[in-house]
């Protein structure tokens, strides 16, 4: 079995899900024929932000020769597999976390779910489901199931993955960037929100570094609209009081959208979400804690 160590960062996934490797990581790859590299898996991956997009990465896993991948919760190591014994193997992804003894079946459900909607990350989803009792996830591709394994090595939860191709979509990026367009300043926002929950938006994140967002729907679709200014550097601390002045005054109309979102980048904003069925914006940092949650106006 020959270990080889890396250089550069990989992207792996699980359930949708992603991390960053460091420089310590290894591969172990079995038989001379290679059926995936690391450079498509890592390719696949990157397309992945949160549970909303795992149908269309396991479609595309499938399609690269990945029959079965299972990832371990303590670290997040990983093994992919193939045909005929074929093994890419990856991690640990992160320090090491403690795995409850008990099981929480119904939290987990609730987790995964939001997970699923696009409402939390890698870290996010693998903290959960140590905190739930959950030793790893194994994705079966052929199946397109994924089964949740605790500590004892008992199957704890089944679920099916949803067939990307019946995905339909409710709404188009052009569609999307029409809606934004309209958005001159924090005055304009509740109408651009009830804009595009009719064009079926059930959430979505925008983050603040290059102005990327992605937007979700019914059936796990999702669209996602590029990058739209040069790169921003997030500050690492909050200034809590500072944001909230100037996100009133944003939303009296102001300042328009640029001037606001260089503004939460100096402020230590890292990203919002819109979740249309609360009718809530919620703000965080870089760390993922939650700054500023707040009402849209109706």
């Amino acid at each position: 079995m020959k270990k080889i160590r890396l250089k550069s960062t990989i992207i792996f996934s699980g359930l949708s899900i992603m991390v960053a490797c460091d420089s310590e990581n290894r591969l172990t790859i079995q038989n001379q024929e290679k059926m995936f590299t690391v450079a498509q898996i890592k390719e696949k991956m990157m397309q992945a932000r949160t549970g909303a997009d795992f149908p269309v990465l396991a479609m595309n896993l499938k399609k690269l020769g990945v029959t079965y991948y299972e990832t371990k919760i303590k670290d997040g190591t990983s093994i992919f597999h193939g045909e005929n014994g074929y093994e890419l193997w990856a991690g640990p992804n992160y320090e090491p976390m403690a795995v409850a003894d008990k099981v929480n079946l119904e939290q987990l459900k609730d987790d995964i779910a939001n997970h699923q909607q696009g409402k939390s990350d890698y870290f996010g989803i693998s903290r959960e489901c140590a905190d739930n009792g959950i030793e790893k996830w194994a994705v079966c591709l052929s199946s397109m199931t994924c089964t949740y394994v605790d500590k004892a090595g008992n199957k704890v939860w089944v679920e099916n993955i949803p067939d990307a191709s019946m995905q339909t979509p409710t709404f188009t990026v052009e569609q999307l960037k029409t809606a934004h367009g309209k958005v001159k300043s924090g005055a304009d926002f509740p109408a651009y929100i009830k804009e595009i929950k009719a064009l079926g938006v059930t959430h979505y994140e925008t983050y603040v570094s290059d102005g990327h967002i992605d937007y979700h729907g019914a059936n796990n679709y999702t669209a996602k609209v590029p990058s739209k200014y040069e790169p921003l550097a997030i500050a690492k601390v909050a200034n809590i009081e500072v944001f909230k002045a100037e996100l009133l005054a944003h939303q009296k109309g102001k300042t328009d959208f640029l001037t606001f979102i260089k503004m939460c980048a100096e402020t230590g904003i890292e990203k919002w979400e819109i979740c249309m069925d609360q009718m809530t914006c919620t703000y965080y940092d870089k760390t993922g804690n939650e700054i500023l949650a707040e009402a849209i106006p109706q």
